[in-house]
């Protein structure tokens, strides 16, 4: 559980965050300025659900990219405990799995913290005023990508691009817990 903030809610602010990626640039809010939409998702390198969405967090950038969406993959994991979620291995993992965004490391986890975030996949999905349209989970079926009934990221970001509020604001996340510091 996240041991200082509760999740946002739909509605709130996107916390403001600048974190190092993987490709040698900083990244902030600002970095997205011009993008409609913003899709940040709390991720690591060594959570089976993670490894079994990272295709289809390609497939969803790749998909939306030319509608202005852009995602952002959050990693603050405690890597003194978790050494395959290191920054070094980050690197490794995005080259090899072909990321098309940018794929961060939150060491201090103060943005973690800052979302509330408590799980890896874990999505916050921004309008262009960085207000939450959607929390949750990226579909509901974590092993069997061809089994999907309900694609929730799609529907929300769908639903935003036409100017709505997605029907369904926020689900539940399916994942392994973040790996917060120990005190």
């Amino acid at each position: 559980m996240n041991p200082k903030n509760p999740v946002l809610i739909p509605g709130a602010e996107a916390p403001p965050f600048d974190l190092p990626g993987v490709d040698g640039a900083r990244y902030s809010l600002d970095s997205f300025a011009g993008a409609p939409v913003l899709v940040v998702i709390f991720s690591c390198n060594h959570c089976p659900y993670v490894k079994a969405y990272e295709e289809r967090m390609v497939q969803i950038q790749a998909d939306y990219q030319d509608k202005g969406v852009r995602l952002i993959a959050i990693n603050a994991n405690d890597d003194s405990r978790y050494p395959e979620d290191s920054f070094d291995n980050m690197k490794r993992r995005a080259k090899e799995r072909g990321f098309n965004f940018p794929y961060v490391h939150d060491a201090s986890q103060e943005t973690a913290h800052a979302y509330g975030a408590r799980f890896t996949p874990e999505v916050f999905v921004f309008d262009r005023k960085r207000k939450l349209v959607y929390h949750g989970r990226i579909d509901d079926s974590t092993y069997e990508p061809g089994s999907v009934k309900s694609p929730d990221l799609r529907n929300a970001l769908d639903a935003v691009l036409a100017g709505h509020a997605p029907g369904v604001r926020q689900t539940t996340p399916v994942g392994c817990t973040i790996k917060w510091r120990q005190a």
